[in-house]
């Protein structure tokens, strides 16, 4: 019996250490791979030290296309139709993928259509281009409603906000209209909400996206800290007087500021305009 017994764990060791094999192969590749990715996180930090701006920013193993009846809408805007083609593909992918990861609700009976879910998909889309890492972790919700709502969250009428903790970002759509129609006046409700999200993503994430953002905004806070250049922007009256509400508020109406009239802002105050090109990495103005 004893000699059975033998025989039968000398038959299940070839086996047994077949299978610590295997894993031993699969944690190696695993710790591998985990040194390897932060070796090369590392060393993007460093890289992104010196030149302020990732490796790369597009990398797509596959390229998702739009449905013709959205494409029609990218076609028409602006900023889009500057961009060569191969970006191009790229901006319709990132606008497919959004639409994918966002869910729209309408509120107050208004139902959405196609041109709104797009208008706004194309402003995130535009916004986070020179971006990596473009789909906002704290926004997987857009509420829109027909024009001012009534607030739960700030207990006031409001145009537009965005929640983190739903993340969730409710816009006014008669006012988001507005900012698109009227151009040039420092004054976008989306680009303005959509910044709050992508500030508040930069706050609570590591990847390369949020680090350059957040790095800069301190940058640009400690800059803004001289009281002559503080000065300098409330005399220009560049920016509204909301912007002086708090951080978070002039970062947004800066922002605004930037995509609607960039070439004024980088005559008046060429370091800021260069802290906000740095931040979003978006260069698309220079060319």
């Amino acid at each position: 019996m004893n000699f059975y017994i033998a025989i039968l764990l000398l038959e299940e060791k070839p086996s047994n250490s077949i299978l610590q094999n295997i894993l031993g192969v699969i944690v190696t590749v695993g710790i591998v791979s985990i040194c390897v990715y932060y070796v090369l996180r590392y060393l993007e930090s460093v890289y992104v030290k010196y030149k302020k701006k990732p490796y790369f920013i597009h990398f797509y193993p596959s390229i998702k296309e739009l449905p013709s009846n959205l494409q029609v809408f990218i076609e028409e805007n602006d900023f889009y139709n500057k961009l060569d083609k191969k970006r191009k593909r790229y901006f319709a992918h990132r606008a497919a993928v959004f639409l994918d990861d966002i869910r729209f609700v309408g509120r107050e009976g208004l139902v959405i259509n196609d041109f709104m879910r797009m208008q706004i998909t194309m402003m995130v889309i535009q916004l986070t281009f020179g971006m990596r890492h473009y789909l906002l972790e704290y926004l997987n919700t857009i509420i829109i409603y027909p024009a001012s709502f009534y607030s739960i969250l700030n207990k006031t009428e409001n145009i537009g906000e965005f929640n983190p903790r739903s993340k969730a970002m409710a816009l006014s759509w008669k006012d988001f209209q507005k900012g698109n129609l009227h151009e040039d006046d420092g004054r976008n409700l989306g680009i303005h909400e959509i910044t709050h999200a992508i500030h508040y993503n930069s706050i609570k994430n590591n990847n390369i996206s949020s680090e350059i953002f957040y790095d800069t905004f301190l940058e640009l806070e400690e800059y803004l800290g001289s009281i002559e250049i503080r000065k300098q922007i409330v005399d220009a009256k560049i920016l509204r007087e909301y912007a002086f509400t708090d951080k978070f508020e002039f970062i947004a109406v800066l922002i605004e500021v930037f995509m609607e009239s960039p070439d004024d802002l980088k005559q008046k105050f060429p370091e800021i305009y260069a802290y906000v090109v740095q931040m979003l990495n978006f260069r698309y103005f220079e060319d």
